[in-house]
Order: structure tokens, then C-alpha cells, then sequence
């Protein structure tokens, strides 16, 4: 009997509706819908969950159905893959943050260097953002809500730190403007500004990353 059809069945021996076993599991009734007309599949985590709401092994649920044996497997390929691009990225964003304060710091501003190095850091980030769903969840308790906005607030406050001397310089005075273009230099200021903080942003979230997932994976080990 197919996965769909023994979810069904049982289901209906416990004399349980959709809206029901839905509610139990903290999914939509048209979720428990698509499963038992074999539109789609349960994660691993929620078939662990299924099984125990219905005080059924996983083995009776699984039993004969290999299209879903065969969807768990590609699953789990797909899983390995994601993992290692995020260890690939996560690497990456390491590296070239490293470099990117060393370019602040060493006043890398002639040629490409300091564009490559930013614009890396942007790719990378942002990939592994896009891919952090892969490990725990960032915020799973209130005080661990807490820990990472502390986290967050004392990053960012260092790099504000770090780049302020060059942000008040980039300001231009009242006076300055009416003596120049004005209108054209506020503009050409402005962008320059959205960039530096876009710059703060970015160094912010791989410093976030670079702290959070080794803390993430060491939580993970230790329970």
C-alpha cells in the first residue's frame, strides 16, 4: 500500500478528520490533503511527528512505497550537496572578511583589490544567507532571540566604529555645497554614503555568520 493510502486509511481509524491530524502536526489541512493523494511528501522531521501521532512505525508508513523511499533518497543527496556548498561558502565569507578589514585597515583604496574583495564578500554572504535554512534555526528560543541581537547590535557598532572616521568625512558642510554644485556634489555624496553603509551591512552579516554557525554547530553537538 502506498504512503498516501496508509495515511488515509489510518487516518479514518482513528476516526480523525484532516482539519484534526492538521491541527496536531501544526501544518494546513491542504497539506494532510496533498499527502494522501500522493501530490506530495512530509520531511523527514514531520514523518517522525506523523508516526507519532498516528502510534505507527515509520516502517508500516514507508511499507512498499518506493517512490517515496526513492524521494527520501534524492532528498538526502540534495541535503549533502546544499551542506557542502554552505561549508564551501562559510569558508569563503572567512576568508574574505579577513581581507576586508586587512583592506580597511592597510587603506587597500588603489585599484581592483578592494572592489574584488567586497564584491566576493557580497556573493558569498549572501549565498550562504540563502542557504543557512540548512542548519538550526536562528532564533529558536526567546533568550536565544536575545544572544543574537546582542550579537548583532555589537557588531554593528564596530563597524560603524571602524568606518566613521571615513563616514564623517563623506558628509558634505552646508557651506561646501553652496559654494560647489551643490545639488550634483549631494548627490555624488549620497551614493558614496549608501555605499558605505551597504559596506557596513555586509561586513556586519558575515561577522554574524562567521560567529553564529560555529556556535550553531557546537550547540547541535553538545545536545
Amino acid at each position: 500500500m502506498r504512503f498516501a493510502d496508509n495515511l488515509k486509511v489510518v487516518r479514518r481509524q482513528k476516526q480523525m478528520t484532516q482539519t484534526d491530524i492538521a491541527a496536531q502536526l501544526h501544518v494546513s489541512r491542504q497539506t494532510i490533503s496533498s499527502w494522501e493523494n500522493g501530490r506530495s511528501y512530509p520531511d523527514i522531521g514531520m514523518l517522525v511527528q506523523i508516526s507519532k501521532a498516528y502510534d505507527l512505525s515509520i516502517d508500516r508508513l514507508l511499507k512498499e512505497d518506493l517512490g517515496m523511499l526513492e524521494h527520501y533518497e534524492a532528498q538526502a543527496t540534495s541535503s549533502r550537496h546544499q551542506r557542502r556548498l554552505v561549508v564551501v561558502s562559510y569558508y569563503l565569507v572567512v576568508g574574505l572578511l579577513f581581507l576586508s578589514y586587512l583592506c580597511h585597515f592597510m587603506n587597500w583604496s588603489v585599484g581592483t583589490v578592494p572592489v574584488i574583495i567586497n564584491g566576493s564578500l557580497i556573493m558569498t554572504t549572501v549565498t550562504l544567507i540563502m542557504n543557512y535554512p540548512y542548519f538550526d534555526d536562528w532564533v529558536p528560543t526567546k533568550r536565544r532571540g536575545w544572544e543574537l541581537f546582542g550579537v548583532i547590535a555589537m557588531l554593528a557598532v564596530l563597524n560603524i566604529a571602524l568606518e566613521w572616521p571615513v563616514l564623517a568625512h563623506q558628509i558634505p558642510t552646508t557651506s561646501f555645497l553652496n559654494a560647489h554644485a551643490g545639488a550634483y556634489l549631494a548627490g555624488n555624496a549620497s551614493g558614496k554614503l549608501l555605499g558605505d553603509f551597504l559596506h557596513l551591512f555586509i561586513w556586519t552579516a558575515a561577522a554574524v555568520m562567521a560567529i553564529e554557525i560555529p556556535l550553531q554547530q557546537a550547540r547541535k553537538a553538545a545536545s
